[in-house]
């Protein structure tokens, strides 16, 4: 009778398990959502950064003045952080995924990580800050 109950419960373990593959719910709960991310801003960056290329090898040949008029109209001025955001992302997410498979202590996987957060934030608000300033001090 002990291996019956034994045996049901192992298989419910098993079920249980198999349960949180088709669900999604890995040991860190996030996966999908990180590979999600990563794909969404993926495909986010190939027309942004078309036309991000495009603008520059457009303003490549134009004066101080141009550029900022340009970037001081709102299409480009939201197109730019959009990009930069985007980018940050990416960035962020990948090298969060890197961390992981190729940091094995607990300790730097967590400085590496913070160290890296805190890049994108300071590099993020910058971008930002600096896109707007132009945007709005005309």
């Amino acid at each position: 009778m002990a291996d019956a109950r034994s045996l049901s419960n192992s298989t419910a373990l098993r079920d249980e398990s198999v349960l949180r593959r088709v669900q999604h719910l890995g040991s860190a709960h996030d996966g999908l959502r990180a590979w999600r991310l990563q794909r969404w801003t993926a495909v986010a960056l190939i027309p942004l950064g078309l036309y991000f290329a495009a603008s520059m090898l457009w303003l490549a040949t134009s004066d101080h003045t141009t550029a900022a008029a340009w970037l001081a109209s709102p299409a480009s001025a939201l197109l730019v952080i959009l990009f930069v955001l985007a980018g940050l992302a990416h960035a962020q997410v990948g090298l969060h995924e890197v961390f992981l498979d190729y940091v094995h202590t607990r300790a730097r996987l967590l400085a590496a990580e913070l160290l890296v957060r805190a890049a994108v934030l300071i590099l993020g608000g910058a971008s930002v800050l600096a896109v707007l300033k132009l945007f709005l001090g005309r």
